[in-house]
């Protein structure tokens, strides 16, 4: 299903480019740390970085130390957790952490539920947890019930559910909200945004970027707002005509 530069549209240097990790910049693997970062991803991104002006950030679940770990050498603006920490241009650090206690509780409650379920990981975050099913797929309703028992009298809590995965998470922000965060702040500001990404979180981001009049792609298959859909590689060869005009 690659689609190739010439089917997406020319983007110049007066661009912004969000894009999502696992599923988009690299594979995704049955455990959460084992995916391969290939080197054309960081050579994607700092080649973008130099041609955009630092206009490039990393929108994920992740958290954010592990995308940094996985991207080192480059310390790139990022939103973790789905939105919930994230890293400004100038390097500062917003943290919506106001639901700790909850989270603690949640987490408690999960943690039962994993130790009861070989095969399930609970994936424990800064502010946030995420439960993942990929090797028990068969436990994809059982995980969804327990995330929602998880959060039962927690008000300020929500379930976002992605692929093969379950995430207990504060209300509020999203991927969405933390374009929206970016393109507020320079370099971002004033720029064309695009994004691209593969899941069902992603349609946050897809839906603020289409309202500003940007360019959105879905990776792979399954419903989606996105104008354009392509695989990785078909992504990695636009990328890589970005801001050359």
């Amino acid at each position: 299903m690659t689609v190739m530069p010439k089917s997406l549209p020319a983007i110049g240097r007066n661009a912004a480019f969000f894009v999502d990790f696992d599923g988009t910049l690299v594979d995704i693997a049955a455990m959460p740390d084992l995916v391969h970062v290939e080197p054309r991803v960081g050579n994607l991104l700092e080649a973008l970085t130099d041609d955009l002006s630092g206009a490039v950030a990393v929108i994920t679940g992740r958290p954010l130390g592990t995308v940094d770990a996985f991207l080192a050498p480059l310390k790139l603006p990022v939103a973790a957790e789905h939105g919930l920490v994230r890293r400004d241009a100038a390097g500062s650090l917003h943290v919506e952490d106001s639901a700790l206690t909850s989270m603690d509780a949640a987490s408690n409650r999960l943690g039962r539920f994993e130790a009861e379920h070989e095969g399930v990981i609970l994936e424990r975050k800064r502010v946030s947890v995420a439960l993942h099913y990929r090797l028990r797929p068969e436990l994809g309703e059982a995980c969804e019930a327990a995330a929602i028992a998880a959060i039962k009298g927690e008000p300020a809590l929500e379930v976002l559910r992605g692929k093969m995965v379950f995430e207990v998470r504060p209300k509020g922000l999203n991927k969405g909200t933390a374009v929206s965060a970016f393109l507020a702040e320079m370099p971002f500001q004033g720029r064309l945004p695009m994004f691209a990404g593969d899941d069902v979180t992603d349609e946050d981001a897809f839906k603020v970027v289409n309202a500003r009049g940007g360019v959105t792609i879905k990776i792979g298959e399954g419903e989606t707002t996105a104008q354009y859909r392509t695989d990785r590689d078909g992504l990695f060869a636009w990328a890589a005509t970005i801001g050359k005009d």
